[in-house]
């Protein structure tokens, strides 16, 4: 995964790690290369080469190695379709710590997975920690003992994107801590977490706010089967503060309309945003908080309207009104009908 990124780069010096591995199965590295229009020279250049290029590398380098884990923490092969099959066993659920758990339990039973997520609470701090699998025998410090830090820290790095993409923005880290000594490249490594990094830890862990593991998966098998087609490539490149903050904040709303949603504090402290920045950058893109909230309740609506079996009862209590008029209130406000006109007009 990518080392010291900027913007949407990865350093040459990653690039051949990667042919490293090619090497070693004795794979012809010029022709690896050369799908994607490369030489050997290109390498031997301080450049850093764009993230979107080395992905579709990348992905070449899983198919002819036959084996997902290139550049991550493990020694056994992961076949190809694993990842995938993965992220089909945990796309329903309803929260971070959920999907956390689930991909424990995932590699639990994957015999050629030799580590697995784990939540941990450390100084007060919500915590994905890797953990052994219940079928590896070592201790955890045993088996990184023998990993390249490089290979950890992508592990941490690749989870805290797949997190991401699952909450649908750039999560926040607080700390990402390595239990090891820090290496040569270690002054670099918080650019790429954006957080501090902290070395010679307890644990190797991604530590966030106590709350941010309770957020909502807002992804579904349809998004799943797009992301599957950008695969390595959203997970080594850091695209997704690239999203508009109104997008960030919708996905922050999450699917379950039945709850009460978040107010401005408490989704400015999840995007690490004052209430005042908050407001501020939403009016800049044109739009407000109490607009992005009705945004959210009238779209859930048009679609439990679409659905005939539902009564007008059912869908206000859907959306979390107490009673049908005020939905019927609201509806009208929004969209300029009643709930029965826009049904009959259907």
């Amino acid at each position: 995964m990518s080392d010291n990124s900027t913007g949407n780069q990865v350093t040459s010096a990653h690039w051949r790690t990667l042919l490293r591995e090619i090497e070693n199965a004795k794979l012809d590295v010029t022709d690896f290369l050369r799908s994607e229009g490369l030489k050997q020279s290109d390498l031997d250049q301080p450049n850093e080469i764009r993230s979107d290029v080395f992905a579709r590398l990348y992905e070449r380098a899983i198919h002819q190695l036959e084996d997902e884990s290139i550049g991550l923490i493990g020694s056994i092969p992961v076949p190809p379709g694993t990842f995938r099959m993965m992220c089909l066993c945990v796309i329903h659920l309803q929260n971070l710590e959920a999907v956390v758990s689930r991909a424990g339990e995932f590699h639990d039973v994957c015999m050629s997975s030799q580590t697995k997520p784990e939540i941990q609470n450390h100084e007060g701090l919500s915590c994905v920690a890797i953990a052994t699998t219940k079928h590896e025998k070592r201790k955890i410090e045993q088996l990184l003992m023998r990993e390249k830090p490089a290979s950890i820290r992508s592990t941490l790095f690749m989870w805290h994107r797949l997190l991401s993409w699952f909450a649908g923005f750039s999560l926040p880290l607080q700390k990402v801590v390595f239990h090891f000594n820090e290496p040569s490249s270690g002054d670099r490594w918080s650019d790429l977490f954006q957080c501090p990094v902290q070395f010679n830890g307890v644990r190797t862990m991604l530590c966030f706010e106590a709350d941010v593991l309770k957020l909502p998966n807002v992804q579904s098998e349809q998004s799943l089967s797009v992301f599957l087609q950008s695969v390595p490539y959203k997970l080594i490149s850091p695209s997704f503060t690239d999203h508009r903050l109104s997008e960030r904040v919708l996905a922050l709303f999450g699917g379950n309309l039945s709850r009460q949603l978040p107010g401005a504090e408490a989704v400015g402290q999840s995007l690490g945003l004052s209430v005042s920045t908050l407001r501020r950058q939403l009016k800049e893109e044109g739009t407000s908080f109490q607009s992005l909230k009705d945004e959210h309740r009238r779209e859930a609506a048009v679609k439990y309207l679409d659905d005939r079996s539902l009564s007008f009862s059912d869908i206000a209590e859907r959306l979390g009104f107490d009673e049908p008029s005020a939905f019927f209130r609201a509806f009208k406000r929004w969209t300029g009908q009643t709930p029965s006109e826009y049904r009959n007009n259907l």
